[in-house]
């Protein structure tokens, strides 16, 4: 008995101890089981909280960013170059317009044509319900808005919906496109002061954040809460509207004179502070609409390369080859027409770095005023393997230095490089700037391409060549702004100074942000040396290659150039004969301003005009600085010779005794005829407020007013000064002279201000330009 119930218990406590190893077991699978999981929360809510909260805010709120105000682009005196216009961006809602059972088709229909937009793909946007929102149309004008807003309220429909948005416009259309540039569709600056300074202008964006549900679906319960945009700051800029219009409207008449092939580029800067007043490339583009090819031969080039395509199936080789390379040729032809040539271009300069040479030989001792030359026309000088030729094959004969500037003497030249010497030859240049940037605000410079220092001292080799071909522009290439800011280094005192072309940047209240000054470089001569420049450089306009730049009242200095495409070649591989001209002008020589430099490229021998900077880009920069600089507030100081350039306005004489007239009259510098035999002035010819030129004479009526009488314009063209008053005068018209001065018979007219043949009336002064077209540099 006691052994059964001895065993009983043994068995009840075996299955007692087995129960308990099973629920031990148990309850430690189960802690292990949650061990992963408690890792796994413990990840989520712990280690990544940061990530999973904000991947559940994504998913359960909807961010839509607000476009900040982009700050506005001023030129110096405050005229607004680029501005934000209202507009608005179209969306639809897929979930609305299925719940309001709107007529899809007809609202693509009716949406196609005020968009110019395919209404198959408006209909498929209209049906894509795994958006709450699908934008079909970005920055639409007002009326364009107006109109989608009309249909809208008319047929009562909902589920299409407009944003407002901004875009930039640009007032003065294509006035200096590539120095502002433009914006892209993410309104991001892509070009010229835009990309420059888009940290400033684009501004802080702002945002909306609101909660949504599947599909992008609002929640019936949520919220909103708004961050707001930060406006963009406004920057101002040293450019000024009326330069940059006249530079442009000169250039462009110069283009057309001599059919120029490849465009023209310009600058107006301050020679004492680096101030870019004006920066041109011809052609340009309308930044409203930066994708247009605006040069009409190059836009039917490529219309044709389109249709040509067009004219294949679609998946033929043809077509796929002729769509890839029209689509070539018009990304090429976009970036040629944003291209600031100015900057990013490098150049021969030709004749022009010739003052540079001079400056460099007078300023080190190499030579001085009284060095003597001789030109021949040409020759062999040891260490260059092919004779030297002077653009004046007959050669100049004995010069001495003023000569050999004024007469553009590639002989002299080459002498007074070799007298300077390799070493202090690189040593200037490098000093006047011409181996690096100049430091211009803008984006896209580039520093030009010049010979290693080894290539001009080096004698054993190309030493020679290089030195004596550099002394006069050639076998090297810089950036027309290199060349201004150098030149105006030599004009100025000696001083180079860094070129810029914003003046100040603005917050949206007006706050200064940036201010620039005026930044000095280096000292590159001496004040003696930059006086003597200034005689030289004002005696190439008034006694050598450079008259056709004068202009009536004001001292203009300046050099020219001609340059040949060494390193360009047609399909024949042969070297092209294309020229580019040029000219630097600098004003008022005797205490000098303003540099501005116009170079064509390419004009056509086809017109019969004497290719050279002195027949072509001379007369050029002269119509500039006479438009200019009394602008700039530049004084007339009119000499006896400049006269017949001298711009009077006649005054009312009615009325007057015929001595009162004459007495006035004299005092104006105008001569006089009495017609008639009264007392008093009954009438006059030219009429008053009639400008005429400082030599003219008016006819007194003392008798009875004279009658209005029309005539027909001759074609002065071609005439000499004396052709041109006699053929005026027997018309009773009156002559401005423009231009070069003398009266010789190789100054003729190049252009007039009224067409010939066409019909003015009797007392009309017209504005005649003279040049001398036989002028050879």
């Amino acid at each position: 008995m006691k052994r059964q119930r001895r065993n009983e218990y043994t068995r009840i406590r075996a299955d007692t101890g087995q129960h308990h190893r099973i629920l031990a077991a148990g309850l430690l699978l189960g802690v292990l089981a949650f061990v992963p999981i408690s890792v796994r929360l413990y990840n989520l809510m712990v280690t990544n909280y940061d990530y999973y909260a904000n991947l559940a805010l994504r998913n359960q709120t909807r961010t839509t960013q607000v476009t900040p105000d982009r700050g506005l682009i001023y030129d110096r005196n405050m005229n607004i170059l680029a501005c934000n216009q209202s507009v608005e961006n179209v969306y639809l809602d897929p979930h609305e317009l299925k719940q309001s059972r709107a007529d899809l088709q007809a609202i693509a229909v009716k949406l196609g044509t005020l968009l110019d937009l395919d209404p198959e793909w408006i209909c498929e946007q209209g049906e894509d319900t795994t958006k709450r929102y699908k934008q079909i149309a970005a920055r639409i004008d007002e009326q364009t808005a107006s109109q989608i807003r009309d249909y809208i309220n008319e047929n009562e429909i909902s589920g299409i919906h407009l944003e407002p948005n901004a875009k930039r416009y640009y007032p003065y259309g294509t006035l200096a496109s590539q120095v502002i540039g433009f914006t892209n569709a993410s309104n991001t600056g892509s070009e010229g002061i835009e990309a420059s300074y888009n940290s400033f202008l684009e501004g802080n964006p702002g945002k909306v954040i609101t909660t949504k549900g599947n599909n992008e679906m609002d929640m019936p319960f949520s919220y909103e809460k708004y961050v707001s945009s930060g406006q963009g700051c406004s920057v101002i800029l040293t450019l000024d509207t009326t330069v940059q219009a006249c530079l442009e409207k000169q250039m462009e008449n110069a283009i057309a004179r001599y059919d120029v092939q490849n465009g023209a580029f310009g600058i107006v800067m301050s020679v004492k502070t680096g101030e870019i007043l004006a920066m041109a490339t011809m052609g340009n583009y309308d930044p409203n609409d930066y994708a247009k090819i605006l040069d009409k031969e190059n836009a039917l080039q490529l219309e044709q390369m389109r249709l040509s395509y067009l004219m294949h199936p679609e998946n033929s080789q043809s077509y796929i080859d002729g769509k890839k390379s029209y689509q070539d040729a018009l990304t090429q032809a976009r970036l040629k027409q944003w291209r600031n040539r100015c900057i990013s271009d490098g150049y021969e300069p030709g004749s022009t770095f010739k003052v540079l040479t001079m400056a460099a030989a007078l300023d080190c001792g190499a030579i001085d005023l009284e060095t003597r030359f001789h030109c021949s026309g040409a020759e062999q000088i040891p260490g260059r393997s092919q004779r030297l030729h002077c653009w004046r094959s007959t050669g100049h004969g004995a010069e001495q230095t003023p000569q050999a500037l004024q007469n553009s003497c590639n002989l002299a030249f080459a002498h007074i490089a070799l007298k300077l010497g390799g070493e202090r030859f690189y040593d200037y240049i490098s000093r006047f700037g011409v181996l690096e940037k100049t430091g211009v605000d803008l984006a896209g410079e580039s520093k030009g391409v010049f010979f290693d220092k080894a290539l001009v001292t080096d004698t054993d080799k190309w030493g020679t060549a290089s030195l004596t071909s550099g002394s006069f522009g050639q076998t090297f290439k810089i950036t027309p702004l290199q060349l201004l800011r150098a030149i105006s280094s030599v004009v100025n005192g000696g001083t180079l100074m860094e070129p810029y072309i914003v003046s100040e940047v603005i917050d949206a209240q007006g706050t200064t942000v940036l201010k620039q000054e005026p930044t000095a470089v280096r000292r590159v001569i001496s004040e003696e040396t930059s006086k003597t420049m200034c005689e030289l450089i004002a005696s190439v306009v008034t006694e050598g290659t450079a008259k056709n730049a004068s202009v009536a009242g004001f001292s203009i200095g300046g050099k020219t150039g001609t340059s040949e495409k060494i390193d360009v070649f047609d399909e024949n591989g042969q070297r092209v004969q294309d020229k580019i001209v040029s000219f630097v002008g600098i004003a008022p020589m005797e205490d000098p301003e303003y540099i501005v430099l116009v170079a064509l490229d390419t004009p056509s021998r086809k017109t019969g005009i004497y290719i050279s900077g002195g027949v072509m880009a001379a007369p050029t920069v002269g119509a500039v600085m006479a438009d200019i600089l009394p602008y700039l507030g530049v004084a007339h100081n009119y000499t006896q010779e400049d006269a017949a350039g001298r711009l009077v306005v006649v005054e009312d004489l009615s009325g007057l005794s015929a001595d009162q007239a004459q007495k006035l009259l004299k005092q104006q510098g105008l001569s006089w005829e009495m017609v008639g035999s009264g007392e008093t002035v009954k009438g006059q010819i030219p009429a008053a407020g009639q400008s005429v030129s400082g030599n003219s004479q008016v006819l007194l009526y003392l008798d009875e007013v004279p009658e209005n009488r029309m005539t027909e314009v001759p074609d002065f063209v071609g005439m000499t000064r004396q052709q041109a008053s006699d053929a005026a005068g027997s018309l009773g018209l009156y002559i401005l002279v423009a231009g070069n001065p003398d009266t010789s018979a190789n100054v003729t007219v190049t252009a007039q201000s009224v067409p010939a043949k066409s019909q003015t009336q009797v007392g009309t002064t017209i504005r005649l330009e003279f040049a001398d077209t036989q002028t050879k540099d």
